[in-house]
Order: C-alpha cells, then structure tokens, then sequence
C-alpha cells in the first residue's frame, strides 16, 4: 500500500514538471507560409500549415490551453496573441488582423525561407 506522504509528494513532483514542461515553447516546424484572403474576415492573412508531427503537438498544446491566450512568435517577436476557444487539431493556422502593409508576406517569406523560428507558449500574464 501506498502511503499518503509518497501519493503527495509524487503527485506534487508530477505537477511540478507538468507546470515546467508547458513554461517552454512549443517549436513549430512550419510545412507552407503563404499569405491568401481570408474569406471569413475579408482581410488578407498569414496561412500556416505544419508539418504532421508539429500538427499533432500542437494539437495536444492546444488541447491543453483551451481559454488560454497564447503568443505566436516569429524569431523571437510576437506577431499575434490570440485567445484559443477551441483546439487546434488539423495543423493549420490563419493569423489575420492589424498588420503593417507587406507585414504578412514578409512573414510569410521568412518562415518560407526556412531560417526563422515559429514558436508558441501561454501567455504569461492572462488577461482577466
């Protein structure tokens, strides 16, 4: 039998490292970069698609931060902070909104070029 002191502490160090692993950024290994018109905002965006093994951790991040807002990097600059309502699970992103003009190709052209860094993590400090 299993004692109450040994059940705590192994669930405290299963939190503590549950709480470390989701402090880092998610890396996305971006499949397509391509700047298309988004039909539903009739604005132009940013369409990400993700190679299937960085769709499927993302789809788990996803998962796991629902009502969470997130901040999608680019090189170390954010570009977007969204709020997910929903997961995430087909790999694919469109990030539209306020963006200066030739913003998004720009965007699209680096992560295309295969040298920038795509990376995802929960925001630190959540909005109430």
């Amino acid at each position: 039998m299993i004692s109450l002191a040994r059940l705590i502490a192994g669930t405290a160090i299963m939190l503590l490292a549950c709480g470390l692993a989701m402090a880092e950024p998610l890396t996305l290994a971006i499949a397509k970069a391509a700047v298309v018109s988004d039909q539903a905002s009739v604005q132009m965006a940013l369409n990400l698609k993700m190679t299937p093994d960085s769709a499927k951790a993302f789809a788990d991040f996803t998962k796991a931060n629902v009502g969470k807002v997130v901040d999608l990097s680019v090189d170390g600059t954010v570009v977007a902070s969204p709020r997910l309502v929903e997961p995430i699970l087909r790999g694919e992103v469109m990030l539209n909104g306020t963006f200066a003009p030739g913003e998004l190709q720009h965007l699209a052209e680096r992560i295309s070029a295969g040298g920038a860094k795509v990376t995802v993590e929960v925001k630190a400090e959540q909005p109430l």
